[in-house]
């Protein structure tokens, strides 16, 4: 899948990580049936679905996105895309079911109605391996679910598939970030070296005239005011200098004149061309810069997708059971440090 695409697949995840924290910390559940605190939570993930559909925002990287690693990234994201996609539409289900005046079995046949669209929308036949699950084992929990004697024993016979999807997409993230996040990357920085390798190169010999040119000229000074034997050094870093000094010991004012006028103008050649690299250098440093914050917002990001499919789930098993949710983790610490980090870019 292309970086960008991927990019959006990653901070998707994160995005509707943050928001599965946030509305987690509202869950107070009672050991009645309350769907408030799950309500709250899922038209929070609704919002901010819609919210994280952009792009990411590459700006110096753009040209970049055709990458076959971009591509393959992608790809690899598209999974995890429709899988979260699927949580966010199970879950609103959930609360629309339970807030409707259907009798509870006709709410556990919408509930496994919409579990099994869930399962359509995350994977296909030959992906439901990949969720540990098989034909079998899915048509025993959706009728589990239909048996069920009220709803709240319906969400919770929903348990298993839910638990499988979470370990799904746990899995992807730990391939997202343990193999086609840092593929991708080094991609990258491997066409980025290419491209500027010569400019690169020419920066960083030029840097190393200028600076052997600097002690030529020091070492010239101390000369004309009498050490003869940094004449001779310098002759001998030096040889350039030679045309116009032949001998250290017996150089001439003269001599010596025209050997500090043709190392400033050579050091004076030598800032115009570095001067003349800086765009360059700088459109350089700018992809380099938009690399590291495009990483660093997908670690973040996927972070806390881990932790919100880990609450997500906890909550889930919590509604079904109606006993109380509290917060897990730091939900106002996590998500301040997302959005005060955030490059307003999204997958």
């Amino acid at each position: 899948m292309s970086s960008r695409r991927f990019l959006m697949s990653g901070i998707l995840v994160a995005s509707l990580g943050m928001i599965l924290l946030s509305g987690c910390s509202t869950f107070k559940g009672s050991r009645k049936m309350s769907m408030a605190p799950f309500a709250e939570n899922t038209g929070v993930m609704f919002a901010e679905a819609a919210k994280v559909s952009r792009p990411f925002q590459f700006k110096s990287l753009r040209p970049y996105t055709a990458l076959p690693e971009f591509q393959e990234s992608r790809r690899q994201a598209m999974p995890l895309l429709r899988a979260l996609r699927g949580v966010v539409y199970y879950s609103n289900q959930v609360v629309a079911i339970g807030n409707s005046k259907l009798s509870d079995t006709d709410k556990n046949r919408q509930l496994a109605r919409y579990l099994q669209d869930m399962l359509n929308a995350s994977a296909d036949q030959a992906a439901l391996d990949s969720l540990g699950l098989d034909k079998a084992s899915v048509q025993a929990v959706l009728t589990n679910i239909r048996d069920s004697k009220t709803y709240l024993d319906g969400i919770g016979a929903a348990g298993p598939i839910v638990n499988a999807i979470v370990m799904a997409v746990q899995d992807k993230l730990d391939a997202l970030q343990q193999s086609v996040i840092p593929a991708t990357e080094a991609g990258l920085d491997r066409a980025m070296e290419a491209d500027f390798h010569e400019t690169r190169t020419n920066y960083t010999n030029l840097k190393g005239t200028q600076a052997r040119s600097m002690r030529a000229l020091n070492l010239l000074y101390e000369a004309r005011m009498g050490d003869r034997a940094a004449l001779d050094t310098l002759l001998s870093e030096d040889s350039s200098v030679k045309s116009l000094v032949p001998s250290g010991q017996k150089a001439t004012e003269k001599e010596m004149q025209a050997a500090e006028q043709y190392l400033l103008d050579r050091l004076a050649g030598i800032n115009t061309v570095l001067h003349q690299l800086d765009y360059d250098l700088a459109a350089y440093k700018a992809k380099q810069d938009e690399l590291g914050a495009w990483r660093y917002e997908i670690d973040e990001r996927i972070k806390i997708a881990r932790n919100a499919m880990a609450v997500w789930s906890q909550s889930h098993r919590n509604l079904g059971a109606g006993i109380p949710v509290p917060p897990l983790i730091d939900v106002q610490g996590m998500a301040g440090s997302l959005v005060g980090n955030a490059v307003k870019t999204v997958l």
